[in-house]
């Protein structure tokens, strides 16, 4: 079930440039596209606006709103304070309000309100060839029914994406970042176009933020690398297990753990905490350096995934601290030696995940290699494989190229 559309507030395209943009030619561009289209001045216009008539409003501010019948569409140009390495130099807006027509069976393509500004930002990307378009609606993206416009902006160095935006349009070194241009124009989404500069439109839904508070399969396939079925359609069942039920007492390995507050069905790599552990004589994890309890190993995986997850805290001892931990690897694709060690020094593939320079999810990619050790015919010269490729990414200083690589190779 969808959550109920919000046709409130303003839509914001943005066009984010990675090299500092020439402002006679964005804003003369932009005004001739416009043109073009139609647009006017004012909204009692009945011709085209001129280019060379226009004044930008005062205060340096680089504002100008231009009409189709009654709707207004407002372009900021934001060029006098770009200041890199990837920042916006234009943001174009309009009022969400009947912007798209609710009504699902009005066919596979926009009409009206929608379509003009769709192909608005559609042919300013064309004439403008931004590194990055990403749209975004603060009524709606409010951190509590969907995730705020951080996740679909460049507000960080390296550039980052956490979710596709409703309508995002990216440049060819994007479209490498996610796997090349074949991989891209297959994505699941409700409209995938290669534009004229080489830059791929993609539009998840065709209601804007349409049950944004999940990850869309578009979301899935490109960020999380995931195969196009399983995007589609991922398992609706994890099977839970604890790697370290088959541990004797006295036997240690590292363990991945979140706070509890921050149990979810996704482990944000920031959330992640590499601990080393012994089993001591009461099934329980305790910290190998200080002692301290972590948590109780689960060996009764029957019953509901809460239930489960709820037993790893289920017999803490009246010594243990009130700030408590749960494993980020309660998986059956975890085997046993990814998590043993054999001296507190040595390191395992869990260790050798952990110390990725990665914007990919470290618990997926260990859940993939799991998947791959879970093979009848995998040996224990197969892990020492598996072992010496995440030491070769881990010398390597390009994040982005272990990102593309991991995705390529490893998920």
């Amino acid at each position: 079930m969808s959550n109920p559309i919000k046709q409130e507030g303003s839509v914001f395209a943005s066009f984010h440039s990675n090299e500092q943009p020439i402002r006679a030619r964005v804003i003369d561009r932009t005004l001739s596209i416009c043109a073009e289209m139609g647009l006017t001045e004012h909204a009692t216009d009945s011709e085209p606006l001129s280019p060379e008539d226009v004044t930008l409003s005062e205060k340096g501010k680089g504002r100008i709103s231009v009409h189709s019948e009654n709707r207004e569409i407002r372009l900021r140009f934001r060029l006098d304070d770009w200041s890199g390495p990837i920042d916006t130099m234009l943001n174009v807006s309009v009022d969400a309000n009947r912007l798209v027509e609710v009504d699902r069976s009005s066919g596979d393509a926009y009409t009206g309100p929608a379509q003009l500004f769709v192909e608005l930002i559609r042919r300013l990307a064309v004439e403008l060839d931004p590194f990055y378009v990403s749209t975004f609606n603060r009524a709606i993206m409010d951190g509590e029914i969907a995730p705020t416009p951080k996740t679909v902006l460049p507000v960080e160095t390296p550039f980052e994406l956490r979710r596709l935006p409703w309508l995002g349009i990216y440049s060819e070194p994007l479209i490498e970042r996610f796997g090349g241009c074949e991989r891209v124009l297959d994505a699941p989404a409700w409209k995938v176009e290669k534009l004229e500069n080489g830059s791929i439109l993609i539009v998840t839904t065709r209601i804007p933020w349409d049950d944004y508070g999940s990850k869309h399969p578009a979301d899935r396939y490109l960020l999380d690398g995931m195969d196009r079925a399983d995007a589609v359609s991922p398992p609706s069942d994890v099977t839970l297990s604890d790697p370290f039920a088959s541990f004797d007492p006295d036997a240690i390995g590292t363990d991945v753990c979140v706070h509890r507050e921050n149990i979810a069905p996704e482990f944000a790599n920031e959330d992640l905490e590499l601990v080393p552990v012994r089993v001591d004589e009461h099934r329980n994890l305790r910290h190998l350096d200080t002692g301290t309890f972590v948590r109780n190993v689960v060996t009764d995986t029957t019953g509901d995934k809460a239930d489960i997850v709820k037993r790893m805290l289920s017999d803490i001892p009246a010594t243990a601290e009130d700030d408590l931990y749960v494993s980020a690897l309660l998986r059956d694709v975890i085997p046993p030696s990814f998590v043993r060690l054999d001296d507190p020094e040595a390191e395992n593939v869990v260790t050798k995940v952990m110390d990725l320079d990665t914007t990919v999810s470290k618990i997926k990619l260990l859940a993939s290699l799991g998947r791959v050790a879970q093979q009848d015919d995998f040996t224990a010269d197969d892990l020492d494989s598996m072992e010496g490729a995440l030491d070769t990414l881990n010398e390597l200083d390009d994040t982005e190229n272990i990102d593309q690589y991991i995705r390529e190779r490893l998920l």
